[in-house]
């Protein structure tokens, strides 16, 4: 993908963002001239709540979200086809192809699934990788962040390498990860699924996901 292309779409990203924040502003102002107009308010007539006011803008919010939703979708496509991998993609949006497979274990919720990954981003910045902070061990089925990963790890057997590219609902979401992962972004995930094996009985502190 061109640094071209990759512009473009962050120059989307922002525009939303912008757009959003203008909204809420608008939202704002829309309140406060109901509740602080010069007219005295009718005893029998109420200021709009937020709540009501939100939904009459929800079909446009929705034609926004789906916008971003088709811009992802062709930054991915082009970055598929520049490294002629042979993906697939499921309905959630999770773009995957498992390049080496074996007749291991299969990945099923209840399984603590082992695994060395190398996370990047589209135009190749590495940001994490189990050479640098050690392998990860996901408890499946009970993960809440990075959905995608807990999706595609439960396509894999024990033994199988895969790769996987998340769009934002499926990895970290608009504000990113806090640390390495920026806002609004793809991610590309390299993973080796090592080991598969049952947990421990006392799984409470497994409850987010992650050992």
């Amino acid at each position: 993908m061109s640094i071209r292309m990759i512009q473009k779409h962050k120059i989307k990203v922002k525009a939303f963002k912008k757009t959003l924040s203008w909204f809420a502003t608008a939202c704002f102002s829309v309140l406060l001239l109901n509740s602080c107009g010069d007219k005295p308010v009718n005893q029998n007539q109420q200021a709009l709540p937020y709540s009501v006011v939100k939904k009459l803008h929800r079909q446009e919010l929705m034609d926004w979200n789906k916008g971003l939703v088709e811009i992802d979708y062709g930054v991915i496509q082009k970055y598929i086809e520049r490294h002629k991998w042979d993906m697939q993609v499921a309905q959630s949006g999770l773009y995957w192809q498992i390049y080496s497979t074996t007749n291991g274990k299969p990945a099923v919720d209840g399984l603590m699934a082992v695994f060395a990954y190398k996370i990047s981003l589209l135009d190749g910045t590495v940001l994490y990788t189990s050479d640098e902070f050690g392998t990860r061990e996901l408890y499946l089925g009970h993960n809440q962040d990075e959905a995608g990963l807990n999706e595609g790890i439960k396509m894999m057997k024990e033994g199988e390498k895969a790769r996987f590219i998340m769009p934002p609902h499926l990895a970290f979401g608009v504000p990113g990860d806090g640390f390495r992962v920026p806002y609004y972004s793809i991610l590309v995930y390299e993973i080796a699924l090592l080991q598969l094996y049952e947990p421990e009985q006392n799984t409470e502190h497994l409850k987010d996901g992650w050992n």
